[in-house]
């Protein structure tokens, strides 16, 4: 009576403490409302706290800031977590897999049999209205001649490409924090830029009315000095803008309020570069994470094939049961004349699809045609990367060229500016070509600074399409 009364209560303990053991709940908080309206609102208190807004941050600093927040990257590195997880789903098809049940059974009326020969002797009855039973069931698959296996190979090739794709993200992630960094460095240059060509045109429009007062000019020079006064200034609230547009862009990017206030450090280098088309080929070779992701994902439509193809053959298993009821109708006497109230049985077994119509077949298909797929893309991403690795190094060796140009072109400006202004005040040239010696140092200015900015801009790209740094790269032998 004892052991009646504890066999629920052992079937409600595995029911439900054993699965809290075996698969601990994972812990998710909500997000709060305020917290989403925050980033679109323009906020009180900088979120931020890695940098005070009101002190510039480097490049590097803008990287480390990204890395830490940016959405698209902590994506990624959900994504990571989630192909592990499938991967232990994957796993768990090697282990056995353990059911349990608990039932309370009731019935209007007493389950009984009667002789029909004998109408007269009382019913037997063969069963209680009420009563309870408990079931603890394992069964485990001992081989399914590659099913379980191939579905293993194929979370665990989709974990390692998670795992590389995070690492990509990452690499795009800075580059471009790069090219956010540098189009509000290109920002606010420009805005320095029109500054200055503002009061060029304004000295130049004061001088222009000296000379009228005295009759030096006529009329006519005074308004073209106004004229490019109004343009400049038109000039430079653009460049404000551009400044403002190019702040939000590094702050999404940053992974930060897009209203955040944020400064830069102008700290432009220019990088040496030496390496070859064929030396940044072949680095792209040995590290583009795009190259094993593509190889490891052929690899998974090769075990997708085998997985399938497994549908075509059995399933062998074994398996074990242990089963209670307090029915105390259904227990039988043994030779000892004791009652039993539990059973435990076991079985081993092979189990076979014999038709599903036709799905397996078109499973192996599917699989053959996803191989061929897969292998087309593989093809597609190495020119990619090709196409890339070109693009960058040509740009490159362009912006190169161009700063060097521009770099001269710049001083000519100057001098010629210089020259101008001179031969103005002895009323030598119109006020016409003063403006356009000052339109000329404006463009060369912003000429020079682009390529600048540019090339380091397409250093960062070709980092970005070989999968690596080229800080200790070094030429092929």
């Amino acid at each position: 009576m004892h052991q009646k009364k504890l066999a629920p209560f052992i079937c409600a303990f595995v029911l439900i403490v054993l699965p809290g053991c075996i698969t601990p709940g994972i812990q998710y908080k909500e997000p709060r409302v305020e917290t989403l309206r925050d980033r679109i609102l323009v906020p009180e208190i900088p979120s931020i706290k890695e940098f005070k807004p009101e002190q510039p941050i480097s490049l590097k600093e803008a990287i480390a800031i990204a890395l830490k927040n940016n959405h698209a990257l902590r994506q990624a590195l959900e994504d990571t977590g989630i192909a592990a997880d499938d991967r232990a789903i994957a796993r768990s098809l090697f282990l056995p897999a353990i059911t349990a049940g608990y039932a309370y059974d009731w019935m209007d009326s007493q389950r009984a049999m009667v002789d029909p020969k004998n109408p007269l002797m009382p019913p037997i009855y063969v069963g209680e209205k009420e009563f309870t039973r408990a079931e603890v069931k394992l069964m485990m698959t001992i081989w399914d001649f590659g099913r379980s296996l191939g579905t293993y190979n194929q979370a665990n090739l989709g974990h390692d490409i998670a795992r590389l794709v995070y690492k990509r993200t990452r690499q795009q992630i800075i580059l471009n924090v790069v090219n956010a960094y540098f189009n509000l460095l290109r920002a606010q240059r420009g805005k320095l830029i029109a500054e200055e060509s503002l009061v060029q045109a304004k000295g130049h429009l004061n001088t222009a009315i000296s000379f009228e007062k005295y009759g030096v000019v006529d009329r006519n020079d005074v308004l073209r000095a106004r004229v490019q006064v109004a343009e400049v200034r038109q000039m430079l609230i653009k460049a404000r803008n551009a400044v403002e547009l190019a702040t939000s862009t590094l702050n999404s990017v940053l992974g930060i309020n897009v209203n955040s206030p944020i400064k830069v450090i102008d700290d432009t280098r220019i990088p040496a570069f030496s390496l070859s088309l064929k030396d940044c080929l072949r680095l792209a070779v040995e590290h583009r994470q795009e190259f094993e992701v593509v190889q490891k994902a052929i690899k998974v439509k090769e075990e997708g094939i085998r997985a399938a193809r497994a549908g075509h053959l059995p399933r062998i298993y074994v398996a074990g049961n242990y089963a209670w009821n307090d029915d105390d109708y259904q227990k039988f006497a043994d030779s000892s004349g004791s009652l039993h109230d539990d059973n435990i049985s076991g079985e081993i077994g092979i189990q076979i699809e014999l038709f599903s119509g036709g799905r397996t077949t078109s499973e192996v298909r599917k699989a053959k045609k996803k191989l061929a797929k897969a292998q087309e893309n593989a093809n597609q991403v190495c020119d990619g990367i090709s196409l890339q690795v070109k693009a960058a190094f040509l740009a490159i060796h362009e912006a190169r060229d161009r700063i060097d140009v521009t770099k001269e072109a710049v001083a000519q400006a100057q001098e010629n500016l210089r020259l101008m202004n001179n031969k103005y005040r002895e009323s030598v040239v119109t006020s016409i070509d003063v403006v356009d010696a000052e339109t000329l140092l404006t463009r060369s200015k912003q000429n020079y600074y682009a390529a600048l900015y540019d090339y380091i801009v397409a250093i960062a790209r070709l980092e970005n399409a070989i999968g690596t740094s080229l800080e200790k790269k070094k030429p092929a032998a």
